[in-house]
């Protein structure tokens, strides 16, 4: 048995300083709802589910030998933690070496598998197909480019350029700046691409950088109809924008906390219960409450926490949480998503424009589609 003690441990590895760190503390503060509800019906076979966090605090190097000490001192057997894909690829090496579980919560550009991940997070077919055709619908196909300047953003801005070069659209602009770029040194980037007339804008820029970004957006727009459409805005970081800057942008994701389902509700009351009345919970708070449930959930029916106990169990796993049922892909150990676009309110909060049918089956290596759209 790997649960030694009093209690059933899970690692929780996020920045909750530097420059990701609003993003990373709504995971943490999903993950810390979960275990409140947990604990509160009895725990895991009457065990306390014990989080133990740990701060990068922004160096990918720290997400590497904070993963290791969780695994090894800690006799952590399952992490949920990361957000980049940089800080992510540190800690992939150290879960498979270890052979430990990590619950990955956040959207990325795909291409990528292990059998000791959980990814959490949508990939590309299921945010950045739909976000493009509505886009073609409802604005046109000349797009701007604008993201920090990770792995992410490039990976998903050549994704972007491949469906856009096969469906008769173009990139007018495209543009990648560092963390920590002031307002000042956006702007002029910004009233560079304003120029140039895209009709949309996507967004890769994550973290505290998207607050910047659409505070010197809204002072160079000149009053033009034009849309940042992101993969990453949420109400985490709409609640630290102005109402003026955040009103009428899109986000894709897969949840927002306005969403109309049985279980969202009972999730925001929750919420806002523990962190407060003007704040509503976003996708990354959504996505780090559901993989705490779903281990809790795995070690109840396995009796045990480790790898070989708790993977077989989590695959093909069903969660019915506040974005409705939440199903992992026996094939690929990534989530069947229901993609979502919200316009942003002045209010901080999204309004659903649009919906898909229905849950849309992870494809991280984009295999089922010809990068044409037609619209």
């Amino acid at each position: 048995m790997t649960m030694d003690g009093a209690t059933v441990k899970l690692g929780v590895l996020f920045s909750q300083t530097g420059p990701m760190a609003v993003t990373e503390n709504a995971n943490i503060e999903g993950v810390l709802i979960a275990c409140d509800e947990i604990n509160a019906s009895g725990g895991i076979n009457g065990r306390p589910l014990e989080p133990v966090i740990a701060n990068p605090a922004g160096d990918d190097r720290r997400y590497e030998e904070l993963a290791t000490d969780l695994l090894l001192r800690q006799r952590v057997r399952a992490i949920v933690g990361c957000c980049l894909s940089t800080s992510r690829k540190k800690v992939v090496p150290v879960v498979e070496r270890y052979n430990g579980v990590l619950l990955y919560p956040s959207v990325y550009e795909g291409f990528e598998y292990s059998p000791n991940v959980i990814y959490g997070g949508a990939v590309p077919n299921q945010v950045i197909v739909p976000l493009l055709e509505y886009l073609f619908a409802s604005f046109g196909k000349d797009v701007g480019l604008i993201g920090s300047d990770t792995l992410y953003a490039r990976e998903i801005n050549r994704i972007v350029k491949e469906f856009l070069t096969e469906s008769g659209g173009k990139v007018v602009g495209e543009v990648y700046l560092p963390f920590a770029t002031t307002r000042e040194r956006f702007e002029p980037f910004l009233e560079q691409l304003v120029a140039k007339e895209p009709q949309a804008i996507i967004s890769t820029v994550v973290g505290e950088d998207t607050v910047v970004l659409y505070e010197a957006f809204n002072k160079v727009r000149q009053g033009r109809n034009v849309p940042i459409a992101s993969l990453t805005t949420t109400e985490s970081e709409l609640g630290s924008m102005s109402p003026e800057a955040r009103a009428g942008h899109l986000s894709a994701l897969t949840y927002f906390g306005s969403l109309d389902t049985p279980q969202n509700p009972e999730f925001v009351a929750a919420y806002q219960k523990r962190y407060g009345l003007d704040k509503v919970p976003g996708v990354y708070t959504e996505a780090g409450y559901a993989l705490a449930h779903m281990f809790a959930d795995a070690v109840r029916q396995a009796g045990d926490s480790d790898s070989e106990s708790i993977l077989p169990i989590l695959s093909g796993a069903v969660f019915r949480g506040p974005a409705g049922d939440k199903v992992i892909d026996l094939d690929n150990n990534h989530f069947l998503m229901r993609p979502m676009i919200g316009r942003a309110s002045e209010n901080g909060s999204f309004e659903i424009v649009w919906k898909s049918a229905g849950a849309v089956r992870p494809d991280p290596y984009l295999i089922s589609y010809d990068r044409s759209l037609v619209a």
